[in-house]
């Protein structure tokens, strides 16, 4: 029961995080992303959120925590369904997801199978939710639809009919399972200092590279902004905590130059699931993280040679996989640095990827049509990312010859 509370907590987790526009600036509605303001957005607040609350409630009962949790899928659900709109709506829904993000990962506290669980749910469904969204809209039977409060235009009813079943079970299940649960000793303030800032740090960054049209100097000095910012917080992290966070930005840096999760239609999306399945049971019966990163230098070199000779190499079938199980191999990590580190594959990377990206009236069209701003070519993306990934697994090397901490010490 507490593996299922935390996967159907991770999925929740996810698909909101899918939801949430990395450039929609919550301080300004009309900010386009290349203003200062879009460095306030949903994924910020996702990242601060999350790492403030696990702070929070390590310090309190599981009760407490479970109450947050039943609370922030209620906030979700109803953002989802439409109840809650505007600013007001995203800013609500942004930090209600860190919280449940926090609330999970405090409860399952250093049990490896929960962390697993939580985590590969977390990142799974936040980088195939969209995928999910166009895999259940393409279906043409009946749509269940009831009334909803506010902008009805803006609701999704396949999405909301997921969220609002999924949300349920999830809430059912945290309680089932957690509400006799004796929390381990707090966490340390000291992940304050890094889960606060590195988000914000991030945003600047990307706000600095999207501010340079196609230029690709700005873009790479953005990435190795951000892999440099990512190294020094893994090591301010206590004892060897910091390794999800630079796995996670390995995993990042070796998706750049490819062409990211197979989600193309059913099948693939099915593929990539059980890929993700597979890697983590894999990396929970043998964890090995240098095997791990070793195998994401290998999806980055694939993708380099991909983009010189133009020849198809199916990474995007082998990443699944690998990613599952380096993150996998990566754990057991205290319960804060795990709530702050599971944003950061969203807050740090994409924003500067190929997914950055502003919408401009066509000419010729009568619609908004997304361009292509910030990133260099597909060569050089993949061997930015290549490179990112070697520095990365080279401190991840160091940082493995440090003490374990015991939570509740710094």
């Amino acid at each position: 029961m507490k593996v299922l509370s935390m996967v159907l907590a991770g999925f929740v987790v996810g698909y909101a995080i899918s939801d949430i526009g990395p450039f929609d600036s919550l301080l300004s509605s009309t900010a386009e992303f290349r203003s200062y303001w879009a460095i306030v957005n949903g994924l910020t607040v996702v990242a601060i959120s999350a790492c403030v609350a696990s702070v929070a409630l390590a310090r309190a009962s599981a009760r407490t925590s479970i109450v947050v949790a039943i609370a922030a899928l209620l906030v979700i659900v109803f953002r989802t369904v439409g109840m809650v709109t505007g600013l007001l709506g995203h800013w609500a829904g942004a930090v209600a997801t860190g919280a449940l993000l926090a609330a999970a990962a405090v409860l399952a506290g250093r049990q490896r199978a929960a962390q697993a669980t939580l985590a590969v749910a977390a990142l799974g469904a936040g980088l195939m939710g969209a995928a999910l969204d166009a895999l259940l809209e393409a279906n043409d039977g009946p749509v269940f639809v009831w009334d909803v409060v506010g902008a009805e235009d803006d609701v999704s009813p396949q999405r909301a009919i997921v969220m609002v079943i999924v949300a349920s079970v999830a809430a059912i299940a945290l309680f089932l399972a957690h509400r006799n649960q004796v929390l381990q000793p707090h966490e340390p303030r000291k992940i304050l200092l890094v889960g606060v800032p590195l988000p914000i740090a991030a945003g600047v960054l990307s706000w600095v590279a999207a501010g340079h049209e196609s230029r690709s100097v700005e873009w790479l000095g953005a990435l190795a902004g951000m892999t440099v910012l990512a190294v020094l917080a893994a090591f301010v992290l206590p004892g060897r905590d910091g390794r999800l966070l630079l796995a996670l930005v390995a995993v990042s840096a070796a998706a750049l130059g490819s062409f990211g999760f197979a989600s193309g239609d059913g099948a693939q999306l099915a593929l990539s699931v059980g890929l993700l399945i597979v890697g983590a049971g894999i990396g929970y019966r043998w964890p090995q993280l240098y095997v791990g990163l070793g195998g994401l230098l290998v999806i980055a070199v694939a993708s380099v040679i991909e983009g010189y000779f133009e020849v198809p190499t199916g990474t995007e079938f082998a990443l699944a996989l690998v990613v599952a199980y380096v993150v996998v191999s990566a754990l057991t990590t205290a319960p804060g640095s795990l709530a702050l580190s599971l944003p950061a594959l969203f807050t740090m990377t994409l924003p500067v990827t190929v997914y950055a990206a502003s919408s401009q009236v066509a000419s010729t069209y009568d619609r908004a049509v997304a361009t292509r701003t910030t990133e260099p070519d597909h060569l050089v993306l993949s061997v930015a990312g290549l490179v990112v990934v070697a520095v990365v697994a080279a401190a991840c090397t160091l940082l493995m010859r440090r003490p374990t901490v015991v939570s509740g010490t710094s």
